[in-house]
Order: C-alpha cells, then sequence, then structure tokens
C-alpha cells in the first residue's frame, strides 16, 4: 500500500497537470472522490462493473451537489444550477476500465478488497 500512496503523491506534486481522473469503483467513497474531483474543474470518469451502481453513484453525487449548492449560493439559484451542471457535465461513467484509462491522468482504484472483483474490473 505505501508504494500506491507514493505515486500518488508524486501524481499530485508533479509538475505535469491533471485534468482527467478516472475513479475505479462506483461505491460512497468512488462518489465522493468524483464529486470532489469534478468540483475542483477535472473532468472525470466514474467506472463499475454494474450500471446499477453507476445510476446510484451520479444519483448520490447530484444530492450532495444540490446540498452544497444551497449552501454556497443561498438565494442565487441560477448561480448554483450553474455549479450543479457544470460540475455533472465534468463527470461521466463506464463499465470499460481498459477504454476509461487511455486517455487520463491519474487513476484512483476504490474496489472493495476481493481479489476476484478486482481482477474483473481491470
Amino acid at each position: 500500500m505505501l508504494a500506491g500512496k507514493s505515486v500518488l503523491a508524486r501524481a499530485m506534486t508533479s509538475s505535469r497537470s491533471i485534468s482527467h481522473v478516472t475513479v475505479i469503483g462506483g461505491g460512497l467513497m468512488g462518489s465522493g472522490i468524483t464529486q470532489v474531483a469534478a468540483q475542483t474543474g477535472h473532468h472525470v470518469t466514474l467506472v463499475d462493473l454494474d450500471e446499477g451502481v453507476l445510476a446510484a453513484s451520479t444519483t448520490r453525487i447530484s444530492s450532495s451537489l444540490s446540498r452544497v449548492a444551497r449552501k454556497r449560493y443561498h438565494d442565487d439559484k441560477e448561480a448554483a444550477n450553474r455549479f450543479i451542471e457544470t460540475t455533472m457535465s465534468a463527470i461521466s461513467t463506464t463499465t470499460s476500465a481498459g477504454e476509461a484509462v487511455k486517455n487520463t491522468d491519474l487513476v484512483i482504484e476504490l474496489i472493495v478488497e476481493n481479489m476476484a472483483v478486482k481482477t474483473q474490473a481491470v
């Protein structure tokens, strides 16, 4: 696990900018990381083997963004809607990890600790 942390640390401190992030695993952590990466201006591809998980993740992210927008923009509904739309438009989903990682700058893997599932996913 330490090797993974050092790779992430190098990627985050590299002079090369990160514009596209691929998150593999659409559970709670995956959707949360996807949301934060999209909110901070990154294009994000969320990957999971199950379309239902991807749909639930997208719904979870949209609900969370609505709460953030209400707090951040209070009475400015137009700005709140723009924030939600801009963030959601930066997120795409797929069931194909191989395709998703072809043109990405950073991959974050959050698959359940089950080698059979990890092997199938990537």
